[in-house]
């Protein structure tokens, strides 16, 4: 599933207004509740906001997650059924928001909770983590 999104936003415009975009689209592609969306790329790589001009999206974790939702790649290739390198999910905003989410909208789908699927999202196991209540307690506040 793709959307269609203002032609002012590319590659070439700054992250922080490509991951408002994109976050706010796929998140109504996946009837995902936009808080949580804006939760995740807090919580994952502290994204706070269309306005957050020194945002850095290319963010790999110890675990090796890459990009600004914190996907990994072999998470990314079962979601998406295909064979995205590691540097693309790392740099392809809108790529990894559209796996991300794609991703979680099949966790809800599976465990019926988001909380559930938070605990799952962070750790690949359904579970009620620290992670899955500061998701879902987000509070956009930018």
């Amino acid at each position: 599933q793709d959307v269609r999104v203002p032609d002012s936003i590319d590659q070439g415009s700054p992250p922080s207004l490509q991951m408002y975009t994109y976050l706010k689209a796929y998140a109504d592609t996946f009837d995902i509740p936009v808080r949580f969306a804006f939760g995740i790329a807090h919580t994952e790589t502290g994204y706070r906001g269309p306005f957050h001009w020194r945002y850095n999206p290319a963010q790999t974790s110890c675990a090796g997650a890459v990009g600004p939702m914190q996907v990994m790649v072999p998470t990314a290739r079962w979601t998406n059924k295909d064979n995205v390198s590691k540097e693309r999910l790392r740099t392809d905003i809108k790529y990894n928001i559209r796996t991300s989410l794609k991703y979680l909208r099949k966790l809800y789908n599976k465990y019926r909770d988001w909380k559930t699927a938070f605990g799952c999202y962070n750790t690949g196991y359904p579970c009620i983590n620290g992670y899955a209540y500061k998701v879902y307690n987000h509070k956009l506040n930018w």
